[in-house]
């Protein structure tokens, strides 16, 4: 299987590149019209014009963007998802020229972009978007339609990043529609005879209302083919897997009930450390409910869904135990996938563990009589994948504070020791090598642990492994579970 050189790949982007912006060129070289002939093309001169405006325009936007947001450019699917959305938008313009420019949903694609890429790239599109409105024929001499487009697309940004259910979109509607009428009323009033007359340009006011509405009912279509393009799940997708009701959730009740009650805890953990650090609470908290359903395929062999004295683990050797544990990170990616959990969710699962050291297992293996030798320590550690988001870091950091929690007498400052140990074991483990969180964020994340555990009245036997340094202290070996 070959793979291509950076070389290749660089000229790869920059072909498609120069097609891309070929493409959006050539849709300002002609115009629809409800007349024959229906398509005209403009004169070479007016072309050129248009042509050296958006090229230079949308280089100036796309260099802005690979600059700050290089996760774009490197993900396919994100970028995907965005040049085919301003293309989207650009036709869309063309359409709307035959009736109104007040009409160009601009606020729908802004929207899009502000759910599933981030707030500074649907910023930056919208100029873009609003400087294409505005070199339209039949705008110069006027600067409504650009402005609209503008301000409309600006507040569709802004009403986004509060949604969190499908009914949120018509907020979104009534803001867009609301803010275009104003903005279309600001131009015509010094024309106006008297203040309260607004005869003038009806339509436009129709047009630039019902903009609101077709980018809100566009945005609940485009939603669910966003979501499986880039593989991020919305946040009122978010809000369904937090549904008791889900399938996946309902399963992991009823099947893995300690695993759902110890889900329940690192979903509350992560939640109020994301809030501490400006990180994606929502998404946080999802990623502590789903991050153990791999569990659900063999629950018996985690220590929390045990009851009375049965282990299975009693009757295999480490290695084995090992290789039992591991599997349920591969069987809960599986199963996410097969209940359609997009990546952004499913990288919980990978990541919560990392590459992280079965502690008890090895131990176990050492008190047995085996040396290190026989039984290096790599053999008893996860193969997933080291956290490289700050919502998968802090669900990595709660998932041992949570489980060290229940070895506690109380909630004074033994609670406060256990979170700092068992982080800063995560942190010596290398665990964290790829977080982008600071040790300003991981502070204050071991503060919002520690006022969260204080509000929970959980116990478990008190045997936990801890590690200091490089060595070991263990109380009584007892199982960790996974």
């Amino acid at each position: 299987m070959s793979i291509e050189s950076p070389a290749s790949e660089k000229v790869k982007r920059f072909l498609f590149s120069i097609v891309y912006l070929l493409l959006i060129a050539f849709l300002f070289t002609f115009n629809f019209k409800f007349e024959d002939p229906f398509f005209t093309f403009l004169s070479w001169k007016h072309a050129l014009a248009n042509g050296i405006v958006i090229a230079i325009s949308a280089v100036a936007i796309a260099s802005y963007i690979s600059i700050r947001k290089k996760n774009i450019t490197e993900n396919y699917r994100r970028l995907f998802f965005l040049t085919g959305g301003v293309l989207f938008l650009l036709l869309t313009i063309k359409g709307s020229a035959l009736v109104s420019l007040y009409l160009v949903p601009v606020a729908f694609i802004t929207s899009l972009f502000a759910i599933f890429i981030d707030f500074e790239t649907a910023l930056s599109i919208n100029i873009f978007l609003a400087l294409a409105v505005g070199l339209q024929p039949g705008v110069s001499g006027t600067m409504g339609p650009p402005i609209v487009a503008f301000l409309g697309g600006l507040v569709g940004i802004l009403e986004a990043r509060e949604i969190r259910r499908i009914s949120d979109l018509t907020k979104i509607g009534l803001s867009v529609g609301l803010v275009n009428v104003i903005i279309v009323f600001a131009f015509r009033f010094p024309t106006l005879s008297s203040p309260f007359i607004i005869n003038l340009d009806l339509p436009n006011y129709g047009w630039a209302a019902l903009n609101g509405l077709i980018s809100a009912l566009f945005i609940a279509a485009a939603v669910p083919f966003a979501e499986r393009i880039t593989q991020t799940t919305s946040p009122i997708g978010l809000m369904e897997l937090l549904n008791p009701s889900h399938p996946l959730l309902e399963r992991l009740r009823s099947e893995t009930p300690g695993t759902y009650h110890h889900s329940q805890n690192i979903a509350s953990l992560g939640e109020n450390a994301a809030r501490a650090i400006g990180a994606d609470a929502l998404l946080t908290k999802v990623g502590g409910y789903y991050h153990d359903i791999g569990k659900m395929v063999r629950p018996e062999f985690f220590i929390e869904n045990q009851s009375g004295e049965s282990n299975p683990h009693n009757d295999l050797t480490p290695s084995m135990s090992k290789i039992v544990l591991t599997s349920h990170i591969k069987q809960g990616i599986d199963l996410g996938k097969r209940y359609g959990l997009r990546d952004d969710v499913l990288r919980f699962i990978p990541t919560h563990h990392g590459t992280g050291l079965i502690r008890y297992f090895y131990l176990k293996a050492l008190r047995e009589g085996r040396d290190e030798v026989e039984f290096p320590e790599a053999d008893f550690r996860y193969e997933g994948r080291l956290p490289q988001t700050k919502e998968t870091s802090i669900i990595a950091l709660a998932d041992p504070v949570e489980a060290a929690s229940h070895t506690l007498e109380d909630r004074g400052e033994e609670v406060k020791e256990m979170v700092n140990e068992q982080i800063d074991s995560k942190l010596e483990d290398g665990q964290l090598d790829y977080s982008p969180l600071t040790m300003g964020d991981i502070a204050k994340i071991k503060q919002a642990f520690t006022e969260t555990l204080r509000a929970m009245d959980q116990r478990r036997v008190k045997n936990y492994p801890s590690r200091k340094g490089k060595e070991f202290e263990v109380k009584e070996l007892e199982q960790e579970g996974g």
